[in-house]
């Protein structure tokens, strides 16, 4: 029950803006879905019958020193005793723990160098008190490992956590920087809760929240001779600055799905409640555009009312861009005029022309709704009475088109957020950026789409499918942008140019599956695809339709190119989900079973 309690308290430190005011605990509770990180069952009994699964041989050459680094203020000895007995129970051994401690509490110091006296591997030096970053440059002074690890000084590693490391540092030498998952700790040290089971690295998720946080392992050419120091000017997000600054030297970054530690749900920590520290976040915002400025990207940081430590980027749309919305329909008038509609009545910001192509319609409301449109000149309209193919459909489309960046878009949406067309093309322009799509909801206001996962459902899904924004689950929130192999092509932003370099979408596929494959050529090709939920839509598609993974009613052939598409990212080899949740679940459960 203490456990219960401790989460709902954490859960709604990450609800989107105003919920908490309109959620108490009871209700959170009640809204809980089963298998979700809230379930604290589900996890205990991952824990004891699974995790020991995920778990490497000791590695027996231990030649690479790894030095802990952990700043130390006023610690109560409970913390820092635990630490260095949770480090003395490693069993990769070859570690040297470095504590710089800055007490101003005398007698908690004794006690911390008392502590640090039981071990030859620990180096204790006092410091007078410069803040966490100028104490963990004191700690980095100390440090002669191969390689140095950060951590606060109420945080637990469990037993594998340096031979997890070791084991992935000797599978990528050339690496430079190494993250793991992570879950929380009750302040008394017992429970485990709240399991945070991360994608492989993702630029755009990273400049959202540093998702990376603690428990982070980089190789000493990058911290003492590259980033050297931590900048104190950014205390609180100081470990945010040091990997914006290592992306800035082009660092390789490693990610082991593995909990290699516990943060503690301690009083001050931000681990039990993320407003504790709001300096934590002002720091995080600047470090964020600091980046942006050094890299000479156009984006500034707004603030997200009521979500401490998430940071949203607004990109800057190029001067004159003209976005070409193409959508395909047939008949439906009722959707086709309420998508329009929308588009006219609440965009913002943005040039568009809008391109329909009317595929084999045949209704006079159809005839006299398009005779109705012939007088808008952002209107054009095409008539393309071939048997249906979506992907020639759009290709078609596609091809009329003179904006430079392409909006494909279903006609059973319809716009929520007055700025969607901006903020899609915006992200859209950035050079290292493929397809975007939006955040897509059921009339109900659950979510119909927050990206794709190749091999989710067997084939390809939609994760968080179904949910409320602001659900925590063990991917933790649908609420943050994320980098995806694919997005839905239900509403999909993507320059011209690019879609023309990857020749479209493959007309192989009659009704499902290209805009998946899509999303994997521009993956190949170099680009990074993105889900952005600031641009918002309604999606009208029933709940029993299913995501990209049901194909009830497309031609069996798309299944087939599909499998053979996607093979390479079947079974959990999608880098942006994680293998220790389930792929048989859109909504992001635990892991049932390592057998398969």
């Amino acid at each position: 029950m203490k456990a219960k309690k401790a989460l709902v308290k954490l859960a709604a430190g990450f609800l989107p803006p105003g919920s908490r005011r309109r959620v108490t605990a009871g209700k959170l509770k009640a809204r809980l879905k089963p298998g979700t990180v809230m379930n604290i069952v589900d996890y205990e009994d991952w824990i004891k019958r699974l995790e020991p699964q995920t778990l490497s041989p000791v590695v027996t050459d231990q030649k690479y020193k790894i030095s802990l680094t952990v700043p130390c203020f006023n610690t109560p000895e409970k913390y820092i005793k635990e630490l260095i007995g949770s480090l003395k129970a490693q069993t990769y051994q070859n570690w040297q723990l470095c504590l710089a401690d800055g007490s101003s509490d005398k007698s908690l110091a004794v006690k911390i160098k008392r502590a640090a006296n039981q071990d030859q591997r620990i180096s204790y030096q006092k410091v007078e008190n410069t803040g966490i970053a100028g104490n963990t440059n004191s700690a980095l002074a100390m440090a002669s490992g191969d390689y140095i690890a950060f951590l606060d000084h109420d945080d637990i590693l469990p037993a594998w956590a340096l031979n997890e490391v070791a084991t992935v540092i000797t599978q990528n030498p050339q690496a430079d920087l190494f993250y793991s998952d992570e879950d929380r700790l009750s302040e008394d040290g017992k429970i485990r809760l709240a399991p945070l089971f991360k994608p492989d690295w993702s630029p755009d998720l990273f400049l959202c929240v540093n998702y990376v946080s603690h428990f982070m392992v980089a190789k000493r050419e990058l911290v003492k001779n590259k980033i050297k120091r931590l900048d104190s000017k950014y205390d609180g997000s100081q470990d945010y600055d040091f990997v914006l600054r290592a992306i800035d030297s082009g660092a390789e970054i490693i990610h082991i799905p593995k909990i290699l530690y516990h943060m503690r749900m301690a009083k001050t920590s931000t681990a039990k409640r993320i407003t504790v520290k709001n300096y934590a976040h002002i720091a995080g915002n600047k470090a964020v555009a600091a980046f942006l400025e050094r890299n000479k990207i156009g984006a500034k940081v707004e603030e997200i009312p009521n979500r401490p430590t998430n940071h949203r980027l607004k990109y800057s749309l190029k001067p004159k861009t003209l976005v070409s919305i193409i959508i395909p329909f047939k008949d439906k008038v009722h959707l086709l005029k309420a998508c329009i509609e929308s588009i006219e009545t609440k965009t913002t910001n943005c040039d568009y022309e809008l391109i329909l192509i009317s595929n084999n319609s045949t209704e006079p409301s159809t005839s006299d709704y398009i005779s109705h449109l012939k007088a808008n000149k952002k209107i054009r309209i095409y008539n393309y009475d071939k048997p249906f193919n979506y992907s020639e459909l759009n290709n078609f489309g596609a091809q009329k088109a003179k904006g430079g960046v392409l909006v494909f878009m279903n006609n059973d949406t319809e716009v929520i957020t007055p700025e969607w067309l901006e903020e899609l093309a915006s992200v859209a322009q950035r050079k290292d950026i493929g397809a975007v799509g939006p955040l897509l909801l059921y009339p109900d206001h659950t979510i119909q789409h927050a990206g794709v996962i190749v091999g989710l459902l067997g084939t390809a899904g939609h994760v968080f499918r179904g949910l409320a924004l602001g659900t925590l689950t063990p991917f933790w929130l649908p609420d943050w942008p994320r980098n995806y192999l694919a997005v839905t092509g239900a509403c999909l932003a993507v320059e011209a140019k690019k879609f023309q370099q990857v020749n479209g979408f493959n007309e192989d596929f009659i009704m499902a599956g290209s805009d998946v494959v899509l999303g994997l050529d521009l993956a190949e090709a170099g680009y990074r695809n993105i889900y952005w939920p600031y641009a918002q839509l309604l999606h009208h598609e029933s709940k029993s339709v299913g995501g990209n993974g049901t194909y009830t009613s497309a031609p069996v052939s798309d299944y087939h190119h599909s499998m053979k598409r996607y093979k390479p990212y079947l079974g959990y080899k999608d880098p942006y989900f994680n293998p220790n949740l389930d792929l048989m679940s859109e909504i992001p459960i635990l892991r049932r079973s390592y057998d398969n």
